[in-house]
């Protein structure tokens, strides 16, 4: 899928209603998701726009903690990545999820096994 089809996607997934409150703010506004006003009222297509952004920041995260997978540095990353990538509702995400996100990166999870441990991603 190229990039633009990518956006295309995620922005039209947008303004979905019926998500929780983390999963909508990490979708609301964000610099990644320009298009407007789409509606999309398939359950699987919302699921999909959060796995795709919980996947995106997970591996910011893995590439910001490199080889030197230590719970300081998980921290360091996780502390700093709503800074660079700039998706409203990283912080409730980082924030609600922490203690499973420095577990699982600690433990040398990759990004999608990560989503699905939290229940954003199906397992596929």
């Amino acid at each position: 899928m190229t990039k633009i089809a990518l956006v295309f996607l995620l922005g039209s997934l947008l303004f979905c209603s019926g998500v929780s409150d983390v999963q909508m703010e990490i979708l609301q506004q964000s610099d990644l998701l320009d298009v407007q006003g789409l509606k999309i009222d398939d359950y699987d297509n919302k699921m999909l726009a959060i796995c795709v952004i919980c996947k995106y920041v997970m591996r910011k995260v893995i590439v910001g903690v490199g080889k030197t997978v230590s719970k300081d540095e998980v921290n360091r990353q996780l502390n700093t990545i709503c800074r660079k990538i700039r998706i409203p509702g990283c912080r409730n995400f980082v924030r609600k999820y922490r203690n499973k996100l420095i577990n699982d990166l600690l433990a040398g999870a990759r990004a999608h096994t990560i989503c699905v441990h939290l229940k954003l991603c199906k397992n596929m």
